[in-house]
């Protein structure tokens, strides 16, 4: 059970440093994670049957910006135990979403220690050295994220899920409190970073649509995004259809900088 555990733990370290230097190859999904659990236990069904359920749960979860829940490690965990206990596909969730919680209260806590490596980075450079910056790039971002990874869905799998659940109901609620409006905080300021390189005058009203419709309509994330592309193709075909009549009628070459809508 020790090695079992550990092999699965490596697994989870490898899924978080795939975005991280592999160059996210989506080993960091958990279909593919848990396929590669199933696989190494001798359970790949199993393993495939777990991982098409967590990848719904994670989609659910999915957040624009830069924050949201990972459910790639609890789903490494819980399609572990599955297996190892043979129990059913369900208790997958059961065990992956008190796991998804620890995980997002370590990550809140380590993003501490990262920004420090930041500045220890930045402190580094202006000082000429470059070699103690590469390190901390190189060798303890990486080590962070992989304890991180590794520690938690080694306890998961060797101590079990009651573990798990039992660390989680002994946090104060203040704090997972203050754990989920800090990831909330960091989600929306992500969205207003990739709003600022990307609104202006002309897509404004565009921007305010959508989240009123998100907001209140009650409509999922699969039904606003079929509505966005409808209506992007309709706005398109309706600006666009009539510009080449509009350019011969008047005469003139160069007309087409006027549908040009990234001119600001």
């Amino acid at each position: 059970m020790l090695l079992k555990s550990i092999i699965i733990g490596l697994i989870a370290v490898f899924a978080r440093l795939d975005s991280r230097i592999l160059g996210r190859l989506n080993f960091e999904r958990p279909l593919i994670t848990c396929t590669l659990v199933g696989l190494f236990l001798g359970d790949i069904k199993t393993g495939l049957a777990v991982g098409a359920q967590m990848e719904l749960v994670s989609l659910g979860f999915m957040s624009i910006g830069a924050s949201g829940y990972d459910m790639n490690m609890g789903s490494i965990a819980g399609c572990a135990l599955v297996i190892l206990t043979n129990t059913n596909i369900e208790a997958a969730l059961a065990i992956a979403t008190p796991m998804t919680l620890l995980i997002t209260l370590i990550e809140t806590l380590t993003s501490i220690l990262r920004i420090n490596m930041a500045h220890m980075c930045d402190s580094y450079v202006a000082k000429g050295e470059f070699n103690k910056a590469k390190q901390i790039h190189a060798v303890y971002g990486p080590l962070l994220y992989s304890v991180c990874s590794f520690v938690p869905v080694f306890l998961a799998v060797y101590v079990g899920a009651d573990a798990i659940n039992a660390i989680v109901n002994a946090v104060p609620q203040f704090v997972l409190n203050g754990v989920t409006l800090g990831a909330n905080l960091v989600a929306f300021f992500g969205f207003a970073m990739l709003l600022s390189v990307m609104i202006n005058k002309k897509n404004t009203i565009f921007f305010f649509t959508g989240f009123v419709l998100a907001a209140y309509s009650g409509l999922d994330l699969t039904a606003l995004a079929v509505i966005s592309i409808i209506a992007a193709i309709l706005l398109y075909q309706i600006r666009y259809d009539n510009a080449p009549r509009l350019q011969g009628a008047g005469g003139a070459t160069g007309t087409a900088d006027e549908f040009d809508e990234l001119d600001d």
